[in-house]
């Protein structure tokens, strides 16, 4: 959505300034509506993006892999598959990021200096600049969780959402599946939400971001 403001050639200092005032909450709230009533279209726009090679099974077998053991840039995620994962390293946090959202700035700015997290722990991959290997990552992303926006960040290999919204509403029902807001469901088998989170924010609000953090 801020792809076609000014926003996006603005210095880093301008974006958080501008999604910490009164204006943030409202794009994210505009975001969240856009979710809500395009979701399916945008979803299918993206996996369109990522092209005819896109492999949805094989693609979201990478996604895991980076998930578990980190992005290697010196593989290519289209040729590796879950028979090459190894334990050499486990990232904790993985955050899927645009170099220009304001939100990725806010979630980068969070984990990194409130939690301190650094590069053993954390991993962060501009999605951009992975080129069509980064448009395979995002559809993936987007089949596994039913989010279009960045950043998305995982936990444990779980998505918590975005910075600003997650998967959990009031309105969910008894079996935890979002009733408001996400018209697409991912397949049991790439689901890949933890439905009960709000977000990151909302996640450090409640003290919850710090529990994550801390389970093996």
């Amino acid at each position: 959505m801020m792809k076609s403001t000014p926003l996006v050639d603005a210095p880093d200092e301008a974006k958080l300034e501008f999604a910490t005032s009164f204006m943030g909450p409202l794009v994210a709230n505009i975001m969240a509506k856009e979710q809500e009533l395009l979701g399916d279209w945008k979803i299918d726009k993206i996996v369109e993006a990522a092209g005819n090679e896109f492999d949805e099974e094989k693609s979201h077998e990478n996604l895991m892999r980076i998930l578990l053991n980190g992005y290697d840039s010196n593989d290519s995620i289209s040729t590796i598959d879950s028979s090459g994962l190894t334990n050499d390293w486990s990232p904790k946090v993985t955050l899927f990021s645009f170099v220009d959202c304001p939100w990725c700035l806010l979630a980068k700015q969070l984990l990194q200096e409130e939690y301190q997290l650094d590069n053993d722990t954390l991993q962060i991959i501009e999605l951009e600049n992975l080129g069509q290997e980064g448009k395979h990552l995002r559809a993936s992303i987007s089949l596994a969780t039913g989010r279009t926006s960045m950043p998305a960040c995982f936990i444990n290999g779980k998505s918590v959402g975005g910075y600003t919204d997650g998967f959990f509403t009031d309105d969910n029902d008894a079996t935890g599946e979002t009733s408001e807001g996400f018209t697409f469901v991912p397949r049991s088998e790439v689901d890949l939400r933890m439905t009960e989170s709000k977000g990151l924010a909302s996640l450090h609000e409640t003290g919850d971001l710090r529990r994550l953090l801390l389970e093996r």
